[in-house]
């Protein structure tokens, strides 16, 4: 083997060592991402349940009809959760990898 082709060789294993490195790097930002925004949703979730505790105490102690507060806070509830769910689909694709 010729010296050229030898750094030839070498310079591609440090190109594709290099490229690998950055796929991975990629790779692993991506999934801290989406785990952060499935950590805030869980939060703005638990907000949401403090909220409707909170609420639903004072409107019944008032003696409103607290019906339409309770369908609100669900409805809002499930969108989080329809959320969490989509980031955790696209989070379970990294782990088929």
């Amino acid at each position: 083997m010729a010296f050229d082709e030898f750094l030839d060789k070498v310079k591609k294993t440090s190109v594709d060592a290099v490229d690998k490195a950055k796929d991975t790097t990629k790779r692993l930002s991506t999934i801290n991402e989406l785990k952060s925004k499935i950590r805030g949703y869980n939060n703005d979730k638990n907000k949401l349940f403090t909220q409707m505790g909170m609420d639903l105490y004072i409107a019944k102690k008032e003696g409103e009809d607290i019906d339409e507060k309770i369908d609100a806070f669900v409805a809002n509830i499930d969108k989080i959760n329809i959320r969490i769910k989509n980031l955790q689909d696209k989070l379970a694709l990294f782990d088929e990898k």
